[in-house]
């Protein structure tokens, strides 16, 4: 059945549909999981979206933002060493798949969505025990324990890059659709952007980011960049130059009055508008999460990318490797990033434009734009299959 036909069925008859998503730990999960919510209410308004997570994580105060009822549950991530913290983790996770339960015996819901993270195994766990039909997004190039876990028993899932398909059981239902993003990328101009910001439209931007958290040796360089007057002999000879710079939520909130003392820098921990912070850069430095690598690819940014060396399996590095291959990208491992390195990044970039105009071409043709609407349509199909 095509989905335009899933779609006419449910209009003649009125039916409703709840599907129950779970997202959490970090904004890399959390965006593609809200991408996905917000095109499912949007080709199905009679779909009843509900979000399940933490209290105290990013997934409540998005899910909120967004107008989406959201189930708090308790779910820790699983600790690299037995121990005190191991029991910790089963208790939170085994209480966290009771109340999925109970949630899920209440509400019913037609079709269960995880997109990944610790957040989302009691959840799966609970929607496998009661049979109700789940699928499953995987961001990264290497895919995490919890979707390999559960990928055998998903309606399908969905991948975001090609080499993924070798960690999953040959029996799962794979669906390559890439990362989804939010519409705002879709919508964001560079010039106009910048004249939102007040930026001035002849800058050379480059910004820094460490993903939602931070990441202290990437906050450690920017700190560190004037030592011996060296950043401000750059900015001397190019003016025009300016740093944005997200430090992530989990530093010291001194850092961001540190970076902001420096000339030609401004700082934040966390930026509302992040879409609109990566279009109006030159240049991108940071993580190589699955998200942020699909963000830049959409708004065809060049990057510097400094994956995060303790990712599980390393993942981060998988991610950047790709960008790396298509010429979109050049990598650093984080040993070796510093103040020194960020600051020649910088002057070679001002002075290599043509090609930083290249490698963001090539990172475009990366971008999967349909990303959203592809894997809302696959879920409906389910949902309204005869």
């Amino acid at each position: 059945m095509t989905f335009e036909e899933g779609h006419e069925c449910k209009r003649e008859h009125n039916e409703t549909r709840t599907v129950l998503i779970a997202a959490g730990g970090t904004s890399g999960h959390i965006f593609p999981a809200l991408a996905i919510a917000r095109e499912l209410r949007s080709l199905c308004p009679l779909c009843h979206v509900v979000f399940s997570g933490i209290t105290n994580g990013l997934e409540h105060k998005m899910a909120l933002q967004e107008n989406f009822e959201f189930i708090p549950i308790t779910a820790q991530n699983l600790p690299s060493r037995f121990g005190r913290r191991y029991w910790n983790w089963l208790k939170r996770n085994v209480r966290g798949m009771r109340l999925s339960r109970k949630a899920m015996k209440e509400m019913k819901p037609d079709i269960v969505i995880g997109t990944g993270g610790f957040v989302s195994a009691p959840v799966i766990a609970a929607a496998k025990m009661l049979r109700i039909p789940y699928v499953l997004h995987e961001q990264n190039s290497i895919p995490g324990r919890a979707n390999r876990a559960f990928s055998r028993g998903a309606k399908k899932v969905f991948i975001s890059y090609d080499v993924s398909r070798s960690h999953f059981s040959r029996k799962a239902n794979l669906i390559l659709t890439g990362n989804p993003v939010r519409p705002e990328f879709h919508l964001l101009e560079k010039g106009e952007a910048r004249t939102s910001l007040g930026i001035d439209p002849e800058a050379f931007v480059v910004l820094v980011m460490g993903g939602s958290l931070g990441a202290k040796a990437i906050n450690n360089a920017v700190r560190g960049l004037d030592q011996d007057g060296r950043w401000s002999e750059l900015i001397e000879q190019y003016p025009n130059l300016s740093l944005i710079v997200s430090t992530g939520t989990l530093h010291d909130p001194c850092i961001v009055e540190q970076m902001n003392a420096l000339p030609h820098i401004s700082a934040a921990s966390f930026y509302d508008d992040a879409p609109m912070r990566i279009a109006v850069c030159d240049l991108y430095i940071g993580r190589a999460g699955a998200m942020t690598c699909a963000e830049i690819a959409i708004l065809g940014k060049p990057s510097l990318l400094i994956p995060f060396p303790y990712a599980a399996d390393d993942h981060q590095t998988e991610n950047a490797n790709v960008m790396r291959r298509a010429g979109a990208a050049y990598v650093c491992d984080e040993k070796s990033f510093d103040s020194y390195t960020l600051l020649e990044v910088i002057r070679s970039a001002i002075k290599e434009k043509d090609l930083l105009r290249e490698m963001g071409e090539k990172a475009k043709s990366l971008a999967t734009p349909d990303a959203s609407r592809v894997i809302a349509e696959e879920i409906l199909e389910l949902l309204y299959a005869v």
